[in-house]
């Protein structure tokens, strides 16, 4: 396809793309790192703002940030090579891997758990998680223990929603089967083959290089992130790496590196809901885009594939609910030369997930937001369910009804309000589940 830049144009591109990003360094909205690349060849790759704030210590583009949900594509590949290894099938159910499962998880199947369709419910969602029960090390039989006596959301199968807890499963699972650490596993199976010397599993007491500092906004300031203790996240949430780690995985996955092509192939499916296996199967900007984001402490995250043009963008916040995804749809829109009128935007399932809830408006009305995969939809007593377009990635607006709503989110909890606009009148709701 003819872009708007190529790699003989690498100064002209990375300039115009800095004048993108300064707007969000200087509103204190956006510090990190950033990396867009055409055929494994960076156009930009640059850090701005600052990696550490107490030391005044500027970011560059090899500091080691926490990827949050981006750890669920080394799960599904961990998953995947067990599957060709004839230690287990895609729809085995997860009791034949996992005999301590509930009665309840009976029809449950380990595609259900990747494709975020099993209905278990996932502890992070719990009322209070983060603020009262993360702090505390846990194994995951632990962590599993705490939503498995729970009704299930929907039978396996019938919906898509967005589940920390099934990849903890997932990361069990893997441990049971292989008898080492989800750590080990991953380190000695697919972060070493394929020379990912600056992607780990983080642990809160190890001495890392180059580790960024994660931030977060309270009270109109920016604070130190809350501390998580890093055993709780696990296979849903725990890895590190660096943008020059997160180019060479995305062409590893590509190449079908550390799998066969018929793997590849399903974690690159739509298998419905707009998800594949670890990643966001989408549209943008009228070519196909495989996206995540991750949201953890301290840190927002997302990185985007370009397959059909082969271009990668990862954009690494040390702020969390920092604005990535439309960062990384502008240098997008940036590259493909669309220009001012380009396609509203689209958003991963891992941050739709947070806004999905019903809130209690001032004057007593339920507005009550809902998902499929990639796609929000919001509905009131008095006005049928309309689908939202996003405006940057806490900001949506009626497709059909002129309303605006404005999500109140850090990034790693559910969003606990949103403010409503309606025909210029506004009114804030408060979170009722």
């Amino acid at each position: 396809m003819t872009t708007g830049f190529t790699t003989t144009h690498f100064a002209p591109y990375a300039e115009a793309a800095a004048r993108i990003v300064a707007p969000f360094v200087a509103a204190d909205l956006f510090a990190g790192c950033i990396l867009v690349a055409e055929k494994g060849v960076p156009l930009l790759r640059q850090g701005f703002g600052l990696a550490d704030r107490e030391w005044n210590i500027a970011h560059r583009p090899s500091g080691k940030f926490r990827l949050g949900s981006l750890t669920k594509q080394f799960t599904a590949t961990a998953i995947l090579q067990l599957a060709e290894r004839g230690h287990l099938a895609l729809d085995d159910r997860v009791a034949r891997h996992f005999p301590e499962a509930p009665a309840s998880w009976a029809d449950v199947t380990l595609f259900h758990l990747l494709t975020h369709t099993s209905g278990i419910p996932s502890y992070t969602s719990l009322p209070h998680f983060f603020a009262q029960e993360a702090r505390r090390d846990r194994t995951p039989r632990e962590i599993i223990a705490l939503t498995e006596n729970m009704p299930l959301d929907f039978p396996p199968g019938s919906a898509f929603k967005y589940n920390n807890g099934a990849y903890v499963i997932l990361g069990h699972i893997i441990e049971l089967l292989t008898g080492q650490s989800y750590e080990t596993y991953l380190r000695e199976n697919i972060l070493d083959p394929l020379g990912l010397n600056d992607t780990g599993y983080e642990h809160v007491a190890a001495i890392l290089p180059e580790h960024v500092r994660g931030y977060r906004f309270k009270t109109g300031k920016i604070e130190n992130a809350g501390f998580l203790a890093m055993s709780v996240p696990h296979a849903a949430g725990a890895i590190y790496s660096t943008l020059d780690d997160l180019l060479a995985w995305q062409r590893a996955l590509v190449a079908a590196k550390p799998f066969s092509p018929a793997s590849a192939a399903l974690m690159f499916k739509d298998h419905g809901h707009g998800y594949g296996l670890g990643w966001g199967i989408q549209t943008q900007f009228g070519r196909r885009q495989f996206v995540h984001a991750g949201g953890i402490n301290g840190f927002s995250i997302v990185v985007s594939l370009y397959p059909d043009d082969d271009l990668f963008i990862a954009v690494l916040a040390n702020i969390q609910a920092a604005p990535v995804q439309k960062i990384a749809s502008d240098l997008a829109a940036l590259y493909f030369d669309v220009g001012v009128e380009k396609p509203a935007l689209v958003l991963d399932a891992a941050l739709l997930a947070d806004y999905v809830g019903s809130y209690r408006l001032a004057s007593g009305r339920v507005l009550r937001i809902t998902q499929d995969g990639p796609r929000l939809f919001a509905e009131t007593g008095d006005h049928a369910r309309q689908e939202l377009r996003a405006v940057d990635d806490q900001t949506f607006v009626g497709c059909l009804i002129d309303w605006e709503l404005r999500f109140a989110a850090d990034g790693v909890e559910q969003a606990a309000s949103v403010v409503f606009i309606r025909d210029g009148a506004e009114s804030r709701g408060m979170r009722e589940d």
